[in-house]
């Protein structure tokens, strides 16, 4: 019998223990990728934050939507002034102020949006809703990168949050913030590239990472925080390799050197670097004021309770409101409550922090809580005083910490796990929290959205829940009295808007009288109701508590020019030029005022200041024609009149206006044209009549201009009494003495009889 081959046994592998990663996957449950993928967990984010917020695209421009867009005379030049706005300070193109920012993107932006689709809020309000939508995605993508992809659904959770949480409503609704949405959307991707970097050591990651944070940062300085968030998230939670770890450090301080290097020369160049100038009392309470001084308890106090409400609009954001001026927020001291309460939840949390921090270095928790501190700090008045005492578009970022600790929340205590197995939002115990969580807060987020349809309806809504707010009572006022007051057309609704304007602005003065903008208000609504000793009343009021005020200059100068005292008016318009030359008002006005002294020089000269922010403003160009043709410059008032001419072909004064230059250059036989053109269009033109006849008369053509001077009568006779002596001189010049004689009589009959009317 054959021996068998000796087979021997294969060699099995060691059994090798899986050892645990603390911060890996629990769940073994397989993640339904067709439905959870990353690509759909993005779509469903940005789907998620147009439906939340696609009804602010039916709102118009609010608050300061007109200073970074509406009115601002470098975005409303289009892309052609890009290079200009990123040479020249934030606030440029609308007014100068001597502490300006340097926040170029976002006026890039509405510029090149300008270019393409003119002034349209929708447009507008829809790039806002786009911006935001990335910032939620970004969010989401950067917090899986953060944890690895092992707790996908934390990362999901939290993004959720962040996209229906209510006090996002001023960054998102408010067109002005596009600053903010910007820096947050490129801040973002940036960590999403630095984190690529780490893990795939590609340089081009971290040059264009280094380059989005250059982005960030020039959209507005919020992102600087980042400088102490990025080591914290690199060398700690994403620590696979410190070298690259010191890269990214490395290039997000490069980065922001070149932003500090570029701000300083741009605002030093125009004088506008001055950080120690005075925060004003009506912006933030907490500068004081030299009729309620402060002493450091208080301001301290008032700091810390500040940071309270911060705290409360994290995680109860209501009610919400669009300034928070003086008194809103009463002034604390150490026996106030709000001070002890807000004092201990801030305390806990940064011995929360350190603490976790100290047992893990990865701890979630201690990250939440860290992001939110190091990037409201910056808002906290502490290190400066802010332009506002509190603002809700302050704490966007701050948010992120507080929406990770709610989605950690859900994590811990209804999950019970840490996955990355995305279904189980699905499951009943998530969707009991979850789903009425982001139906509260996507509720008040929609509703909130109504509230910003334009400036009445928003301050409207506020001052019904903050009835202390002085500054509230001064912006419903000045809604009323500026913009609903425009829209009415009914003279006696009109009257009505004006009377509960000043019932508004009344009650801001009972509530702090050292507001002069509310005085400012009050003298504009008295000067159209031609009440003009109260306008010059209330308008030195403003003065005497805010001389460089350059409205308050401007308005009292207007009430002394329609009052016809243009010496007077002149030096306040100088002023209100001196305090804002953006101001353009102020241009018209001082250029009226010389036109009526016959100072046409000077005149001229404000016409063309003022053509530089509105080239093509039909009234401007026709004061300053008129203003050549008054000096005998006849070239240059043509020059000016066919430039309306062309813009308005059938304008019947401008083709009278030409036509006057032709006649007094003597070109009878084309000026006579102008004028006959000038009547088809608009046949009660008596001005075009009165030319005409005085044409005919010059050319030698005497049997016209009587006929011509005779349909004058039948035009405007009391005008026409001017022109008969032609008539007369007609006859004489014809040789017919007893016509001529009789018409010298008639010229006296009709100058005696309108004399004695």
């Amino acid at each position: 019998m054959a021996n068998k081959p000796n087979r021997k046994q294969a060699a099995q592998p060691k059994p090798v223990t899986a050892q645990p990663d603390a911060h890996a996957s629990k769940d073994t449950k397989p993640t339904d990728q067709s439905i959870f993928s990353i690509k759909n967990i993005c779509i469903f984010l940005g789907v998620l934050s147009f439906v939340v917020y696609f009804n602010t695209i039916w709102n118009g421009f609010v608050m300061d939507d007109v200073m970074v867009l509406k009115d601002n005379r470098m975005v409303l030049r289009g892309m052609s002034a890009i290079p200009e706005l990123l040479s020249t300070p934030h606030m440029r193109g609308y007014l100068i102020i001597p502490n300006d920012l340097y926040r170029p993107l976002s006026l890039v932006m509405f510029a090149i949006e300008y270019q393409f689709f003119g002034l349209s809020p929708a447009i507008h309000h829809l790039m806002n809703i786009v911006f935001f939508a990335g910032c939620s995605i970004m969010l989401f993508l950067f917090l899986d990168k953060l944890f690895k992809g092992q707790r996908t659904t934390l990362a999901l959770i939290t993004a959720i949050i962040f996209a229906v949480h209510p006090v996002h409503t001023e960054v998102v609704a408010n067109i002005k913030s596009r600053d903010e949405l910007m820096c947050f959307f490129f801040g973002f991707w940036a960590l999403n590239l630095f984190a690529d970097y780490m893990s795939s050591g590609k340089m081009l990651k971290l040059a264009l990472g280094t380059l989005l944070f250059y982005l960030a940062i020039i959209s507005k300085e919020t992102v600087i925080a980042f400088v102490g968030v990025i080591p914290v998230i690199f060398f700690f939670y994403r620590n696979e390799d410190k070298k690259r770890a010191a890269f990214i450090t490395a290039g997000t301080v490069i980065a922001t050197l070149i932003f500090l290097a570029v701000r300083t020369s741009v605002l030093n160049a125009y004088d506008a670097n001055q950080p120690a100038a005075k925060v004003e009392f009506i912006d933030n309470a907490l500068a004081g004021a030299a009729d309620m001084p402060l002493t450091a308890t208080t301001v301290f106090a008032t700091k810390v309770l500040v940071m309270g409400h911060y705290l409360r609009l994290m995680f109860l954001p209501y009610p919400l409101l669009s300034t928070y001026s003086y008194n809103s927020i009463p002034f604390a001291d150490f026996a106030s409550i709000g001070f002890w309460l807000s004092l201990v939840a801030y305390l806990g949390m940064i011995y929360v922090m350190v603490t976790r921090f100290m047992k893990d270095r990865k701890d979630p928790w201690a990250f939440g809580i860290m992001f939110y501190l190091a990037t409201i700090f910056l808002f906290s008045n502490f290190p400066f005083l802010m332009g506002a005492e509190l603002a809700e578009r302050f704490a966007f970022f701050a948010s992120v910490g507080t929406c990770l600790l709610m989605g950690l929340a859900i994590e811990k205590w209804i999950i019970k796990s840490e996955t990355s197995d995305v279904s189980i939002v699905k499951t009943s115990k998530v969707l009991m929290i979850l789903g009425p969580l982001v139906l509260v807060y996507g509720g008040l987020t929609f509703a909130r959205n109504f509230e910003w349809k334009d400036n009445l309806t928003l301050y409207k809504a506020d001052i019904s829940r903050s009835p202390n707010d002085v500054r509230l009572f001064h912006n419903v006022g000045s809604a009323l009295a500026e913009e609903l007051y425009e829209e009415e057309k009914d003279s006696v609704r009109k009257k009505e808007i004006d009377n509960e304007a000043l019932t508004y602005l009344r009650k801001g003065v009972e509530i702090y009288p050292g507001y002069s903008s509310l005085y400012v208000e009050m003298a504009r609504i008295y000067d159209r109701k031609k009440m003009y000793d109260s306008a010059i009343k209330y308008n030195k009021l403003a003065l005497a508590l805010s001389p460089n005020d350059f409205t308050a200059n401007n308005n009292l100068g207007s009430v002394m020019l329609t009052a016809g005292r243009f010496r007077e008016a002149i030096p306040y318009f100088l002023l209100a030029m001196q305090y804002n030359p953006n101001f353009k008002y102020a241009y018209l006005n001082v250029a009226r005022c010389y036109n009526q002294l016959q100072q046409y020089d000077s005149a001229i000269a404000n016409y063309h200041k003022l053509l530089e922010f509105e080239p093509q403003n039909a009234e401007v160009v026709n004061e300053m024609a008129t203003a050549f043709f008054m000096q005998q410059r006849y070239d240059s008032a043509e020059y000016y009149y066919q430039v309306l001419l062309k813009a308005n072909p059938n304008d019947a004064n401008t083709i009278n206006n030409i036509g006057a230059i032709l006649l007094n250059t003597k070109r009878y036989t084309e000026a006579a044209e102008y004028f006959k053109k000038s009547i088809a269009i608009n046949p009660s033109y008596f001005n075009a009549y009165s030319n005409l006849s005085k044409c005919y008369f010059f050319s030698g053509q005497y049997q016209a201009a009587i006929d011509n001077i005779n349909k004058e009568l039948q035009v405007d006779q009391q005008k026409a009494i001017n022109d008969i002596p032609y008539i007369a001189l007609c006859y004489q010049k014809m040789g017919n003495m007893a016509e001529a004689k009789r018409y010298e009589a008639i010229s006296r009959q009709y100058f005696s009889q309108f004399k004695l009317e």
